[in-house]
Parts: structure tokens; C-alpha cells; sequence
């Protein structure tokens, strides 16, 4: 008897999941939402890998190589660690795959330049999941900035504040990265940075950074786990080499100035990203945590609020029913298979990602020399010019 993971279904766009932790677990969410087949998944283990196919009804597959193998997957999902993003990406891409990855793309622009060269070798569509570019109120504060309302822009204040890592005994696998994969900038302040270039339609031109650690020393849990641990104050002692928190000043094109705070450590601060964009004429600002809201400001003291437009294509209910981050997660992934489809949606791609590495790679650098950075916006060598190192 053949189960359904055997018997062939109709074709059409079809995803397997590497990675089946919080984010694996919401794209999966989010797929079921959109009506797209899951073909299987894969964790970081075999046994973990078969207990979560049970509990989420799913195939588990054994390998990467089995699931590249399995011609009916279009689409990979990948999920996993930032490390392997530049491995199993390709390897996806070289298998004939479609691929929507997690950020960051890579953890170094080396790695992040050679992925884009391949996908666009491939042809094959490629896609980065910057979450919060799904959120209606982005999408209405993107066209608000660009519509001149505001005047002409000056400024942009943000933030990224977060308190999952405030205890020494608090871990994850992110802490025990080297310094040069950053990790408050990486994780979240490529988030922000991301955000920012988006809704103002400009890349960053160059960058000064400052990083700081609240703990140089933390503790690693005596038992094995996957995410975080209990705060207990129990573990061994390992050094941190990554950042807590980090403030990063960036010059925009087009004369536009920001600074930004981004921190792992802010007690009271769960998943607190803001951005403000102030302009000659107004100001208008948007959270993540009241992600339908846009506050719009004037030279009158005049605070207003402006609500989702219900009209908008990422927005799905009527104002006064909430939309929020999986609503954001699955209007990402909606945009990518619109487009795999033949109805073309704007999406994140991996020259996105691109430029998130080169923003953090150049505060990185900054942080190091304690100067201003530019970030290389050299143009990608041709197909001819690296056709020999992509067929490596």
C-alpha cells in the first residue's frame, strides 16, 4: 500500500521544509494556508525530524539528498541555521529547485554574491523572507513616503529591541557564533535595514557602527536543546565573541540619514522593531507590534492614526479584525508562488539578501576600525567572468 507522499498528484508548485523549528513551522503554516502541497520536511536530525512528520502529519524525509531527489518538489523551503544557508541554497538551485530562504541569505558577502550568481544562472526564482515587508500598513506606509506627503525626506529613526537574550544563562546557538557573523545585526538589525531600503526605495551608501556586549561570558545548558534555555542560571561557562546590542548610523542615497538601535538584551522589549520616517512636511512612523497602525505627524502637534487600507492586495480583513506576523509570513510566500505562477508579485529576492549582508558586513567593519564604511555596491561579475567558479 502506497501512502500519499507516493502516489502522484497534480502538478502545480509543491515545497519540502529544511529546518522545522519556529520559522520551518510557520512557512508550513502559512503553505497550508495558501493551499500549496507539502511534499515532506527535514530537521536537523533523523529522530526529530520523524517525531515533528508525525506530529505535523507530514513526510520526513532522511537526507537532503533524498528530498533534492524527489522530483515532484519544485520548491525548497530552507529553514535552518544561517550556516548552511549558502550550502543547501545552492545545492537547491544545481537540483533544479525553486528556493525561498530564511535571512540572513549567508553569513558573508562572498556567500551571499555567489548564491545570487547562481539563481541567476538557473533562471530559477529565489526569494529571501523578510518577513516584515508582508505587513499591510508597510506596504501603505511605502506608498505614503513616496507620495511626497511627508516633503522631502531627511531622516529615519528605528529600532529593534528584543529581550530573549537579557540572562547569562539564556542561549542560542547564535551566541556561540564567530564575531565576524555579528548577531543583534544579523538577526534583527538586517531586518531593520531591509525595511528601511524598502519602504524608502534607496539603498544604504555607507555606515558607522558602534557594538557592545552585556555579557562577554554565558552558560551553556548541561542538557542538549534545540532553542532557548529555561534563564535557570545552571549551564558551563563558554566566552561570547558576537554583540548584544549595536547602534549603526547609515547614509542613505538621495541625502537621507538614519540611525538605528537594535539590542537582544532590552529587558521589557519583546518584539519591539519601529520605524520613523520624518520628512520637511510630516513624520510618519509604524511598529511591529501594532502592526495595522501608521502614526502620522505634523508640524502641528497633530498626532493621528491611519489605519490598513482594507482595499490593499496584503490586506485580507477589515479594519478592527487584526492582521499580524503569520498574516505578514503568508502574504511573503503568497507573493513568491503568485509569481511562480505567472502573476508577478514583488518579493524579497537574494539581491535583497545581498544587500543586507553588505549592511552588515560594513558594521561589522566599522565596529572593527571605528570609522565610516561604504558598502560595496559593485556591480555582481558576469555569468562569462565567473562561469567557472559557479560550475565548481
Amino acid at each position: 500500500m502506497t501512502s500519499a507522499h507516493d502516489r502522484p498528484t497534480a502538478t502545480g508548485p509543491q515545497a519540502a521544509i529544511v529546518g522545522i523549528g519556529f520559522i520551518g513551522t510557520a512557512h508550513i503554516e502559512a503553505l497550508r494556508r495558501l493551499g500549496i502541497p507539502i511534499r515532506g520536511i527535514l530537521g536537523h536530525s533523523l529522530d526529530y525530524t520523524r517525531q515533528r512528520a508525525l506530529e505535523l502529519g507530514l513526510h520526513p524525509y532522511q537526507s537532503y539528498e533524498e528530498l533534492l531527489a524527489d522530483p515532484l518538489v519544485n520548491v525548497v523551503h530552507d529553514c535552518g541555521p544561517n550556516d548552511i544557508h549558502v550550502s543547501s541554497n545552492l545545492a537547491a538551485l544545481r537540483a533544479g529547485k525553486h528556493v525561498l530562504s530564511e535571512k540572513p541569505l549567508g553569513v558573508s558577502v562572498a556567500e551571499c554574491e555567489q548564491q545570487v550568481l547562481v539563481a541567476r544562472q538557473s533562471g530559477l526564482q529565489a526569494g529571501v523572507n523578510f518577513t516584515y515587508r508582508g505587513y499591510g500598513a508597510v506596504q501603505q506606509l511605502r506608498d505614503l513616503v513616496r507620495s511626497g506627503e511627508l516633503g522631502e525626506l531627511k531622516y529615519v529613526r528605528g529600532h529593534y529591541l528584543q529581550d530573549w537574550l537579557l540572562l547569562k544563562s539564556d542561549h542560542n546557538w547564535r551566541t556561540e557564533a564567530p564575531a565576524s557573523e555579528t548577531r543583534a545585526v544579523a538577526d534583527i538589525g538586517s531586518h531593520l535595514a531591509d525595511l528601511t531600503e524598502y519602504v524608502l526605495g534607496q539603498r544604504a551608501e555607507r555606515v558607522l557602527a558602534r557594538f557592545s556586549r552585556m555579557h562577554d561570558t554565558r552558560l551553556r545548558p548541561d542538557s542538549a536543546q534545540v532553542t532557548f534555555s529555561s534563564g535557570d542560571g545552571s549551564g558551563t561557562p563558554y566566552r561570547v565573541s558576537t554583540e548584544d546590542q549595536a547602534s549603526v548610523w547609515v547614509d542613505y542615497a538621495g541625502g537621507v540619514q538614519a540611525s538605528f538601535e537594535l539590542s537582544q538584551v532590552a529587558a521589557g522589549h519583546k518584539n519591539d522593531l519601529m520605524i520613523e520616517v520624518l520628512g520637511t512636511r510630516g513624520s510618519a512612523t509604524w511598529r511591529q507590534e501594532t502592526p495595522e497602525e501608521i502614526v502620522l505627524g505634523s508640524r502641528a502637534d497633530e498626532r493621528t492614526v491611519r489605519l490598513k487600507q482594507p482595499a490593499h492586495p496584503f490586506t485580507h480583513y477589515p479594519p478592527g479584525h487584526p492582521e499580524g506576523l503569520p498574516d505578514a509570513i503568508t502574504n511573503v510566500i503568497r507573493a513568491f508562488y503568485a509569481t511562480l505562477a505567472g502573476r508577478p508579485s514583488p518579493y524579497p529576492t537574494f539581491e535583497d539578501g545581498l544587500a543586507a549582508a553588505r549592511f552588515t558586513e560594513a558594521a561589522y567593519h566599522s565596529q572593527l576600525g571605528g570609522e565610516w564604511v561604504s558598502l560595496n555596491r559593485a556591480a555582481v561579475q558576469t555569468r562569462e567572468e565567473q562561469a567557472t567558479e559557479v560550475s565548481r
